[in-house]
């Protein structure tokens, strides 16, 4: 049974304890819950439950009806059909105003913690989004809690699900039409493609299919997953293995051949991106 002041009794709330296996190889939750709140609700992390273990990971909150209030580094309402991701390692505060239902989970994993901050980083600060239906990330909650409910859901699955989720928060899809934001990101492949080894800017790719820099960038990275310079770092990579593997050019040569105006930042970028030096691959792949 419940007891939080301003969680009202037809809640519910559910533990997992995650495996040794789960801990070190798959995303996991500690807590999940579907409450429904009262005005009086009014959550600190200097309270008792706080300090738990299984508290003190990542937080998500899918607003199912009326507003939540989050004090973090920032003050932030999440309303309706919004989501809230909470680092609960750090100072946090919840309450309501009124009666409010939300879908919640505490998670982590190996890479929880990289997710969080670049879910963060790439919406700009905020922690309160509004996903899209085809996110599905309301459906995949509800089966996270109903399955740990009823004791039916692996660790395996719980995983996949919170990937996916997680996933759907950093590349959420495109609200605009898709025909229309599959066109400008195909001008934009087959630019840099015809350009890929000279120094082009994401500045100049942007102009060249007339948006904002900014604008064009949170496009590109929605559609393919990576930024523009990334993309356009990984094809030159991709372009300078072939050569290592089919060609007995120098890697200076290659470096440059690949747009490259330094030895020394290819040598840099190359093996930042693979775990291997240049020559280090080329003696790898014969």
């Amino acid at each position: 049974m419940n007891n939080e002041p301003g969680v009202l009794s037809r809640s519910e709330r559910f533990f997992s304890t995650p495996s040794a296996t789960a801990r070190t190889l798959f995303f996991y939750v500690t807590r999940v819950g579907h409450y429904y709140y009262d005005k009086h609700y009014d959550f600190s992390d200097t309270c008792d439950v706080a300090r738990e273990e299984s508290h003190k990971n990542f937080f998500l909150a899918f607003i199912r009806s009326g507003s939540i209030f989050y004090e973090t580094s920032q003050q932030f309402a999440a309303e309706r059909g919004q989501v809230a991701l909470i680092d609960c390692h750090k100072p946090h505060h919840f309450y309501t105003t009124g009666d409010a239902e939300a879908m919640w989970i505490h998670f982590d994993g190996a890479n929880a913690e990289a997710f969080f901050n670049q879910i963060i980083t790439f919406r700009g600060g905020k922690q309160a989004f509004t996903p899209s239906p085809d996110d599905r990330i309301e459906q995949e909650m509800a089966q996270i809690i109903s399955g740990l409910r009823s004791a039916t859901i692996s660790e395996v699955d719980c995983s996949q699900r919170i990937y996916r989720i997680l996933c759907a928060l950093l590349f959420p899809s495109a609200p605009l039409q898709h025909s229309a934001n599959d066109s400008i990101i195909s001008q934009a492949v087959h630019y840099i493609d015809q350009h890929l080894f000279e120094q082009i800017s994401v500045k100049q790719i942007a102009e060249q299919i007339r948006l904002s820099t900014s604008h064009f960038s949170r496009l590109f990275r929605s559609a393919t997953g990576f930024s523009p310079h990334e993309y356009i770092m990984l094809h030159r990579i991709d372009e300078a293995k072939a050569l290592l593997q089919s060609t007995s050019l120098s890697v200076k040569e290659i470096a440059f051949r690949v747009g490259y105006r330094s030895e020394v930042n290819f040598i840099i970028a190359f093996t930042d991106k693979t775990g291997l030096s240049p020559t280090q691959f080329r003696k790898n792949i014969f």
